[in-house]
């Protein structure tokens, strides 16, 4: 049996951010970061300066980074159109993953091939840039808050 290392994001907000050109495909995110790690916990120990060590207090969850990350390669008959559909998957995938927009579920492909969601909100998206236009590395980090994954 062999085990997904990056699982691949299949939406955001309900919008697929897997697409296939003619069975290659030209735009694809894969989760890196978020899955099985812990959240961060807000809530401090009290500490009384004669007493020996700290009174707990509650902890309480409070966020989850996600870190996805993928490519976007232009696809077209020729060079220029090839650059032309790079720029507008950029502009799309901005657009999708604003960091003023409201919250939205992210669903991702497990290793048994179900299914798992969050809801979460951008945090960051950064697009590298390559030697080739046509090829563009991508970098997402969104930021869980409450809900913890859900596995349908």
């Amino acid at each position: 049996m062999t085990l997904k290392t990056h699982l691949p994001v299949v939406s955001f907000g309900g919008t697929s951010v897997t697409v296939d050109s003619s069975g290659q495909h030209a735009q694809w995110l894969r989760l890196v970061r978020g899955l099985d790690e812990g959240w961060e916990v807000r809530g401090e120990d009290t500490v009384i300066p004669s007493a020996a060590g700290r009174v707990a207090r509650n902890r309480v969850r409070d966020t989850l980074t996600i870190d996805l990350e993928g490519v976007i390669v232009g696809v077209g008959a020729t060079p220029a159109l090839q650059v032309a559909n790079t720029r507008t998957r950029l502009t799309a995938l901005r657009a999708l993953f604003d960091p003023a927009a409201a919250p939205a579920s992210l669903v991702v492909e497990l290793e048994d091939g179900t299914e798992a969601s969050i809801t979460c909100r951008t945090l960051n998206l950064v697009t590298l840039d390559y030697p080739d236009p046509v090829y563009r590395p991508v970098s997402i980090e969104l930021e869980a808050v409450g809900a913890d994954w859900v596995i349908a």
